[in-house]
């Protein structure tokens, strides 16, 4: 069956703002399963499964999986796509306000066509607040994922780039057409893999993520102004950083350098 008859079988029309453009074509979605790279009945947590065509591929790969549904109506539809699979359990909840103490064991994956109403405010969430996670493979706007990857300097960086490059490595694995939805989104998205390894000081690179945002939060002014409440213009110059720098020139190791020094 085409995703189509599932969506057909909705009998209201996709909500705008819960972000709902859903996937349909099978192709990417085997493209993006291919990318978890897990192993035989690894768990997998996968967000906004809509319609399920993100579900029906992982499910061949015989993944246990727990989704995280919103919206009650697709809900009951994923019940009635996989009413005769076991190893599918599905949570009709905000994924803003899932327990995700629920995923137990070492290691779990995130799959997820993210929405874009709440797609970077759930990541950073995630990587902040649920360690287990160790790898995302995940379809943002483009937009975002130029910010996920984005460098010191260039237009795209900042404290989500940050957090990004101190806690995982991510890469932009390619870009999907607004025609592989229904219905069509207004921007083009992209594939990102995210993979995240344990680290020995991660409460400190929390911290330095969070100086990262108050610089950003006043990204126009030299850092020794926009970062004076936290350190000074001379304790900067010490750790061998340019006070004159903005806050879009502090690399995340300076950024954490910053946070080793308020230790």
């Amino acid at each position: 069956m085409s995703e189509y008859f599932w969506i057909e079988k909705l009998a209201s029309k996709p909500k705008y703002k819960l972000g709902q453009n859903f996937l349909i074509d099978t192709n990417i979605s085997r493209k993006i399963t291919k990318l978890v790279q897990g192993q035989l009945a690894d768990p997998i947590i996968e967000i906004g499964p809509g319609t399920g065509s993100l579900t029906n591929e992982l499910l061949k790969d015989s993944y246990r999986i727990k989704a995280v549904e919103l919206d009650s109506q697709l809900a009951t539809l994923l019940g009635e796509r996989f009413s005769t699979v076991p190893n599918l359990e599905i949570f009709n909840e905000d994924a803003m306000e899932f327990d995700y103490s629920q995923l137990r064991g070492p290691w779990w994956i995130l799959v997820s066509n993210l929405p874009y109403n709440i797609g970077t405010r759930l990541l950073v969430k995630l990587i902040i607040e649920v360690p287990v996670i160790h790898r995302y493979v995940i379809m943002v706007q483009k937009e975002v994922a130029e910010r996920i990857v984005a460098q010191p300097g260039s237009k795209d960086y900042g404290s989500l780039s940050v957090l990004i490059s101190l806690m995982t490595k991510a890469k932009i694995q390619f870009d999907v057409s607004k025609n592989c939805f229904h219905p069509k989104p207004k921007v083009t998205s992209s594939v990102v893999t995210i993979q995240r390894e344990r680290l020995l000081d991660e409460d400190l690179r929390l911290q330095a993520f969070e100086i990262s945002k108050t610089a950003f939060q006043q990204k126009r002014k030299k850092i020794r102004t926009s970062l004076s409440s936290i350190i000074s213009e001379n304790e900067l110059e010490k750790l061998d950083i340019d006070s004159n720098l903005r806050a879009d020139s502090v690399t995340p190791h300076q950024y954490l350098k910053i946070a080793e020094a308020l230790k």
